[in-house]
């Protein structure tokens, strides 16, 4: 009898593979460094297949498996990229859990596994003005996952979701309908900031929860003199040894990620006008410095937080409540 699912969660730089019994419970999973990203550079997709074909075999040989014994495999995020398995058109807003699920595209992979992957295509917004046009590919299925837990917690009809990461999306919902995304650009510039500029001392994490009157004055001074000179003033913090080490990395935290509260408060004022909570899928840092960010926002009321943790997946969650719904 064939009882399991494959589960592909592929990104940019990693994929991680899914052992799922028929209940949607993860019996194993493995990561590996392999993702979009080196099929760019490749020119070709060839080392994402080896990649997804040797976490195949891995979850195979872990578990005592036969192919046979994998009745299916999905898989989201990066992998329906140019540069992925296979490109895969954005699904257009609003969407519901429903369109979601009848939009899924059946591949034949005939390089190594000479089966079919079903792909759970990325969303985007349509306008005129590419100015606010925004997509994403992987968090529309943790956006899915989450949508029990958020309904458990009594979450307003009118929620803004946000997923902080590389490329930290804020989502628009109405109930299960997704309406709108903010796209953003802050942990892949964090990340270029730490490693590549003068201020890598400024920006290393000492594992301290956020300074509420730095990040506080991170924004202020983003919001006064405009994203350069603000962060321009860590470097200042740094060479005159103003404030702890905590307290620096806390400011600039403030400065890049107030970013995304001015993108959402403009959303909010223009396109969003019944949304007034906002809700993270997030570890407790980015939970606590987000809170601390919003807390005196004029459009948003409350935060609420959905943990993340090693042992649970939303995308998982995404991907049965996805099935569930399919025609």
């Amino acid at each position: 009898m064939k009882d399991y699912i494959l589960y592909y969660d592929s990104g940019t730089s990693n994929t991680r593979a899914y052992l799922l019994d028929r209940d949607f419970q993860v019996r194993y999973t493995v990561k590996k460094a392999v993702g979009s990203k080196d099929s760019a550079i490749a020119g070709s997709n060839r080392v994402l297949i080896e990649g997804l074909w040797e976490l195949y075999n891995s979850v195979l040989s872990a578990n005592a498996l036969e192919e046979g014994d994998i009745s299916a495999i999905y898989a989201s995020g990066m992998i329906t990229c140019a540069y992925g398995l296979k490109e895969v058109p954005h699904l257009a807003l609003p969407l519901t859990v429903e369109e979601l699920a009848g939009g899924l595209v059946p591949f034949l992979e005939g390089t190594l596994f000479h089966r079919e992957l079903v792909l759970v295509p990325g969303l985007k917004t349509v306008h005129d003005d590419i100015t606010f046009v925004n997509n994403m590919r992987g968090e529309e299925i943790e956006i899915v996952g989450a949508l029990d837990e958020l309904q458990s917690m009594g979450a307003p009809h009118d929620l803004a979701l946000i997923l902080p990461g590389s490329h930290p999306h804020v989502t628009c919902l109405q109930g299960e309908q997704i309406t709108g995304i903010i796209s953003n650009f802050t942990g892949e510039l964090f990340h270029a900031i730490q490693k590549e500029t003068i201020l890598s001392p400024v920006l290393q994490w000492d594992g301290s929860p956020p300074d509420r009157a730095m990040v506080l004055k991170g924004y202020e001074n983003l919001e006064k003199f405009g994203f350069n000179r603000a962060l321009y003033i860590c470097r200042a913090m740094d060479a005159f040894g103003e404030g702890t080490p905590a307290q620096r990395f806390s400011y600039g935290e403030g400065v890049i990620l107030g970013g995304v509260r001015q993108s959402l408060e403009y959303y909010c004022r223009n396109f969003w006008p019944g949304c007034r909570t906002a809700a993270l899928v997030s570890d407790e840092f980015m939970y606590q410095l987000f809170s601390i960010l919003l807390e005196d926002s004029p459009c948003i009321d409350q935060v609420l937080w959905l943990p993340i943790s090693e042992g649970k997946s939303y995308g998982v969650n995404g991907l049965k409540k996805i099935l569930s719904r399919r025609q």
